[in-house]
């Protein structure tokens, strides 16, 4: 039996996302079949958009407030923090521990108010409807009946408390334990009260009985039906108080709004306003590179990562279009390790040998730094070779100013570049002279592994940006799929019309009613999701080939994607053993990819950490537990199989600022100079940006993202070279 109630409670959860949305008081379903990504991917508070901050906005009036009212009976909504102690015995002995931060609570639901009784209906017709296929003629058994008005009372007992503490700062806290989503598990129920259903007003059960003690109780004493509406008292419910949001910190610091008027006049974005527009998001991005701190520090003390999910590394093929769902949606695990790393750490650290389960990818990043070395040891020696070497400049006959090939020196020859692109037609590098330099197989390997580069690039740019359109249901269409049961009859979301009747989405008239999209709908928004991010990725971004004829664009002969050789050293320039050398910035890309290198100084400013984050040293711990005894050397050096990529600001508009541009810098300690050959994967720069092609409704798009709606990519990447007010006047 116990088995059967298992199942039965998996089935009832599957059936809750895509029919139960909406009740009297706006409440929010569990997500136990299709795990939502913004649940999880931001650890930390995000900037809103216009189009979020429309969606989450609901009257919350009958449920505000409640932890300032007192106790009373059943009936009334109240809230109030549980006694330590009950009947005489410390809880702590009683009870399961839990996080430190749990904090129990005593809550009074008035069903009326949270509509227990319209959300309870909706439910069990959910449940039935789905239960009946299972049986023969639609014939459900009694004992299974009685369980399923046992689970829908709960359920929607539950969704009204998580409302009332949603909105009087709490958040209820079930944590991972599976056993907490049983019926009664999560609360002890102390009184139940049963309304009438028209008027709204307490009745007696079929017993005669006034209240009772449990669900059970109500249900079969008091003859509780779907339906009816129900007050209660429950008490030890596990919650966390919510943190302040920003706007409310902000007001508290800034009562009277001198401040933001201040920052206003200034040209500058407080933390809880929205980047609405491409001037906001230069501002956004110049704020946020000169808040991160300057000072650098060696290896033994800067921070190496963390413990999350989003710091570990993930191998190349979980990234491919080959490995996303049968259907063709993104894999929800390999999406969530994507976000969280991108969002909340700013990098993502992929394996290009999936474990050493496949080398050439490795190999080939071995070559090109061997290329690498060659060049900067001839430049260093002054080799008759590189007499020939163009200065950096913009590639002849491109028509764009932002595609430069050549040779730059800065910082008296701290920092040295070397700005490589393809050239569309027949995929040869530029500057043409770096042949003579480093020779033709260096030539190929360099080639070949801005090739390998640009593809996991354009791999992680689809995850994020079908993880934004899914986030905004930007694909999704109120019943959008009609199919075909067993027997050929025509059914929504895979129910007949006589079941759509029954679950709410049908009316018994024959008209179709306002409802929320089905599974079926959001499965189909999430495949059109992955399709069109996929398609702005062949299309927009530029990795150095021709795109096809049939798409309307001028692309230039030279790709917009540099792939940068650079040198990095620290010569006596600092009296510091460690020091910035290469300030702390954003790049105007969708993504920064950057092999990781034998000396580490790559850092990005981790936004969950607060602090500077160096990837290498985590890509180095993980390389030393893949081969601790090195058996990996003869083929390629640890480094090889790993790249750094960091998200750019293009994919912080496709993302729907979900995922910030990276800030990022170069360290160098005295020692050692620092290789480095980043690939700054960029836009077509013809291209146009096509939201209804590529991210789904206008409607659900925010202002960033209209604003680029049609727009040049090239004269988007020119936008966001403008400098914030605040920056022109600190340069003068």
């Amino acid at each position: 039996m116990r088995r059967l109630e298992t199942q039965m409670a998996a089935a009832f959860y599957l059936c809750l996302h895509h029919l139960l949305t909406t009740s009297v008081n706006s409440f929010s379903p569990p997500s136990q079949t299709r795990l939502r990504p913004s649940d999880r991917w931001s650890s930390i508070a995000r900037r809103p958009s216009s189009a979020s901050a429309a969606k989450d906005s609901h009257d919350d009036d009958a449920n505000d407030g409640m932890l300032n009212e007192p106790e009373t009976k059943v009936g009334g909504n109240w809230m109030k923090k549980s006694p330590d102690v009950i009947a005489g015995i410390p809880t702590e002995m009683t009870e399961k521990k839990t996080n430190d931060a749990t904090v129990y609570m005593d809550v009074g639901i008035g069903g009326k108010e949270f509509g227990t009784g319209p959300l309870s209906k909706r439910m069990y017709d959910v449940m039935m409807t789905v239960a009946s296929r299972q049986f023969p003629g639609g014939k459900i058994p009694a004992d299974i009946r009685k369980l399923y008005l046992l689970y829908s009372m709960d359920a929607s007992a539950k969704e009204a408390v998580k409302a009332a503490m949603i909105n009087n700062g709490y958040e209820m806290n079930l944590g991972d334990d599976v056993a907490m989503q049983d019926v009664g598990a999560w609360g002890r129920v102390e009184r139940v009260l049963l309304l009438d259903p028209i008027t709204g007003r307490p009745i007696e059960g079929e017993d005669g009985g006034s209240s009772y003690d449990s669900w059970e109780d109500a249900i079969q004493a008091g003859g509780w039906e779907p339906g009816d509406g129900f007050s209660f008292v429950i008490r030890r419910v596990p919650s966390l108080q919510k943190s302040m949001d920003l706007s409310s910190i902000l007001n508290a610091l800034d009562p009277d709004g001198k401040l933001r008027e201040e920052a206003k006049a200034k040209g500058m974005l407080l933390p809880d306003e929205e980047v609405a527009s491409l001037r906001d998001l230069g501002v956004d991005c110049f704020q946020r590179v000169n808040a991160a701190p300057v000072e650098a520090l060696g290896e033994e003390k800067v921070f190496r990562g963390g413990s999350s999910k989003g710091y570990n590394v993930i191998s190349r093929d979980d990234l491919r279009r080959e490995n996303r769902n049968l259907d063709n949606s993104e894999n929800s695990k390999t999406l969530m390790h994507v976000m969280d790393a991108l969002a909340n750490h700013g990098c993502l650290i992929v394996d290009l040998t999936n474990q050493d389960k496949s080398l050439d990818d490795a190999i080939t990043i071995s070559k090109m730094w061997s290329a690498v070395e060659i060049f900067f040891k001839k430049l260093l020696e002054k080799d008759n070779s590189i007499k020939d070497l163009p200065a950096m400049g913009v590639a002849a006959g491109v028509g764009s100013s932002h595609a430069m090939v050549g040779y730059a020196s800065f910082k008296e020859g701290d920092n040295q570049f070397l700005e490589t692109r393809l050239r569309r037609s027949d995929g040869a590098l530029l500057p043409e002279e770096a042949r003579a330099i480093i020779g033709d197989t260096a030539v190929d390997s360099m080639v070949d592994s801005f090739r390998i580069m640009a593809e996991v690039g354009k791999d992680i740019v689809r995850i994020v940006t079908a993880a934004a359109s899914m986030e905004a249901e930007a694909f999704v269409t109120v019943g959008s799929v009609v199919s075909e049961d067993k027997e050929g009859s025509p059914s929504i979301a895979g129910l007949s019309f006589a079941e759509a009747s029954a679950s709410g989405i049908w009316g018994n008239d024959g008209k179709e009613r306002p409802k929320q999209p089905s599974e079926n709908d959001r499965v189909r928004g999430d495949v059109l999701a992955s399709e069109s991010a996929t398609l702005m990725t062949e299309e927009i971004l530029d990795d150095g080939k021709p795109v096809g004829e049939s798409f309307d664009r001028n692309e230039g002969p030279v790709s917009m994607s540099p792939h940068r050789i650079c040198r990095y050293s620290n010569d006596g320039q600092s009296k510091k053993k460690t020091s910035e050398v290469f300030g702390a910035h954003t790049d105007t890309s969708f993504v920064t990819i950057v092999p990781a290198a034998a000396v580490s100084g790559l850092e990005v400013f981790d936004e969950d950490a607060l602090q500077w984050y160096r990837p290498e040293l985590y890509a180095r711990k993980h390389a030393k537990g893949l081969d601790p005894t090195g058996n990996m050397d003869k083929h390629f050096p640890w480094h090889c199989r790993y790249l750094i990529v960091m998200p750019g600001e293009l994919l912080q508009i496709t993302s729907r600022n979900n995922v910030p541009a990276a800030v990022h810098r170069v360290v160098a300690a005295n020692e050692a100079a620092r290789f480095s050959a980043p690939v700054l994967l960029r836009a077509r720069p013809g291209a146009k940006m096509d939201i209804e092609r590529y991210m789904g409704s206008t409607e659900k798009a925010d202002s960033l993202l209209m604003e680029c709606n049609g727009m040049k990519m090239e004269k988007i990447h020119d936008a966001l070279q403008v400098k914030p007010l605040e920056a022109q006047e600190s340069s003068n």
